[in-house]
């Protein structure tokens, strides 16, 4: 297990060790790798993530989901139907699987049902009869519509729903706390931060001191 701070000083050493690997405090600014890092580890796991269900593994890093209570909010009368707005941004995935499970707080166990938005649009619901009188959701810009006003179903009445999206901000992580990440995808987060900073101006101090050291 590793931490930010350790990825970020390892970095640190690793590309200034042409320059003066005893003092990588004035080459590296340890606040700006440790910002690349947490940027490279949200790129690397969604990555991993994109590629596991193209290859047909529904597996997820469990570290990246994020569960939270929204309020549901009845649309104007007649639509029947409510609404809930997003708390963050999840994963971009396919069939809009970054939003990994909906449910009612008295019915854990039975997820809403999840339908591309373009259908529910175009035929105007008549395509989710197949749901047998449960009740589906779509994602819309920030929010997310139920097929029906579960505000106002006979059955259940839901004021708020839990939300599991697959997200993770690894800024609300102190520098020093364990990361949930597995071993390998610490060598891809040093490989990705590496690579943006020598294509940053810091890599010209490092071209300037080499040449210095052939004269």
């Amino acid at each position: 297990m590793t931490t930010k701070n350790r990825i970020a000083e390892q970095i640190s050493r690793i590309y200034s060790r042409f320059i003066d690997k005893e003092n990588i405090s004035d080459i590296l600014d340890l606040r700006e790798v440790r910002f690349l890092v947490e940027q490279s580890l949200n790129k690397v796991l969604k990555i991993q993530t994109a590629e596991n269900f193209k290859a047909g593994s529904y597996e997820i890093p469990r570290a990246s989901l994020l569960t939270k209570s929204c309020p549901v909010t009845s649309e104007s009368p007649g639509l029947n139907r409510a609404y809930i707005t997003l708390p963050a941004i999840p994963l971009n995935l396919p069939l809009d699987m970054g939003i990994w499970a909906i449910t009612a707080p008295s019915q854990p166990f039975a997820p809403y049902i999840p339908l591309p938005a373009q259908d529910v649009i175009v035929f105007q619901g008549t395509n989710v009869s197949y749901l047998e009188n449960q009740i589906g959701y779509y994602l819309q810009g920030k929010k997310v519509y139920f097929t029906k006003d579960i505000t106002l179903t006979t059955n259940v009445t839901v004021t708020s729903v839990d939300v599991q999206l697959l997200v993770m901000d690894f800024r609300e992580l102190a520098d020093d706390e364990m990361l949930p990440i597995s071993p390998e995808v610490e060598m891809d987060v040093i490989n990705d931060v590496m690579l943006t900073l020598s294509n940053g101006k810091v890599a010209q101090a490092e071209v300037q001191s080499e040449k210095l050291q052939e004269q």
